[in-house]
């Protein structure tokens, strides 16, 4: 990709994710600031931007670690010598458990959550086998319904957890992914209070107990700026406050918002229609979601998937704008970020719209 070095970002071949590597910063430098005032630790979310190039340049401006949902992006993010990640999802298949075993042996710092006493058992028994220790959190479900013990057994699963030979239990996980998005932020700081405030029980009923818990990690970039203000969170881990997508910068922020770091470029390729233009930018460029892409660099203009397929997307003009012509190059915010980027290979970055570099996005596609 180095021959486009020196290009001006509307010279890049379409649909294209750019970062703008000043705003970039600005938003690490601002969510690590933020951290540093509440004395709180920050171990953001690589399932959104899936680089381990912006890991780095997150542990270098004193992020405690990376959080990664699936055991493969950890092992990417460790094997370009990433350290504190945190595996905020439970794996059970013995292939996956194998595979941290691996990355344990990398970054023997690694920690995973778990929720359940039965898989708990089949970890350590790898471990001993391999002669390995694990840090381990208990997964508590926030609310979502999707992993997670309830609030009622936590004490007595993490007391089991405490007990297994090879794990080092450090705390809890609680995150509440079902109210990030609430747009009024007095409802939203009421909702994620209540869940934190029970999960700060729970802390100090295991440090009670002797159990222990020197951790509980949480929150999004929706809450954040809540859950650092909450007796007990020891941890943060925000994903999309990195790059920014329309479904955040359409909530109501405590303190203003982070900056669009990245936008997605398309090319207008058809204007045979009074009503509309195409776009080379559809399904497949764009994850669809009810949070239309916002175009910033002419007005008057908005985008929609409009039935136009995988490989398009519907451009039209509200307001007395003028729609754009053909080989025009439109520039968006998009709808969601994360599953977004998991559709391309590479960020190109930019200084003043001119390309200065090129990252993998080295984490995409591993699901597993």
């Amino acid at each position: 990709m180095s021959e486009y070095i020196g290009l001006n970002k509307a010279q890049l071949n379409t649909p294209a994710l750019v970062i703008d590597k000043t705003k970039l910063l600005n938003n690490i430098s601002r969510m690590q600031s933020f951290a540093k005032a509440r004395d709180i630790n920050v171990r953001p979310h690589a399932k959104t931007h899936k680089c381990s190039k912006i890991a780095q340049l997150q542990i270098e401006a004193g992020c405690v670690g990376i959080c990664a949902t699936k055991v493969s992006e950890a092992y990417e993010l460790a094997k370009n010598g990433i350290k504190g990640i945190l595996v905020t999802s439970p794996i059970t298949a013995l292939n996956k458990i194998q595979m941290l075993a691996q990355i344990l042996q990398i970054a023997p710092d690694t920690m995973l959550v778990i929720d359940n006493l039965e898989n708990a058992e089949k970890i350590n028994k790898l471990l001993v086998e391999n002669n390995l220790i694990l840090n381990v959190l208990l997964d508590i479900d926030g609310g979502i319904g999707r992993t997670g013990v309830s609030f009622d057994e936590a004490l007595g699963v993490a007391t089991k957890f405490k007990q297994l030979s090879n794990f080092k239990f450090r705390g809890i996980q609680c995150y509440a992914g079902h109210i990030q998005h609430i747009k009024d932020l007095n409802s939203r700081t009421k909702a994620s209070r209540e869940i934190l405030l029970k999960a700060g029980k729970i802390k100090q009923e295991l440090i009670d107990a002797g159990v222990g818990c020197d951790i509980q990690t949480g929150s999004g970039t929706g809450t954040f700026s809540i859950d650092a203000d909450i007796s007990g969170v020891t941890e943060i881990q925000p994903g999309s406050y990195i790059v920014m997508d329309q479904e955040y910068s359409d909530i109501e922020f405590d303190g203003g918002k982070f900056l669009p770091a990245m936008t997605m470029l398309s090319t207008v390729i058809s204007t045979n229609h009074s009503t509309h233009v195409t776009v080379d930018a559809g399904t497949k460029a764009m994850y669809k979601v009810d949070t239309r892409p916002t175009i910033i660099n002419q007005q008057n203009l908005i985008y929609d998937w409009g039935g136009f397929g995988d490989e398009q997307g519907k451009v039209m003009a509200v307001n007395g704008g003028i729609l754009p012509k053909l080989d025009d190059v439109l520039e968006l915010v998009v709808g969601h970020c994360d599953p977004t980027i998991n559709l391309f290979d590479k960020f190109y970055i930019t200084e003043n719209d001119i390309v200065v570099d090129c990252w993998d996005i080295d984490l995409r596609g591993k699901c597993q």
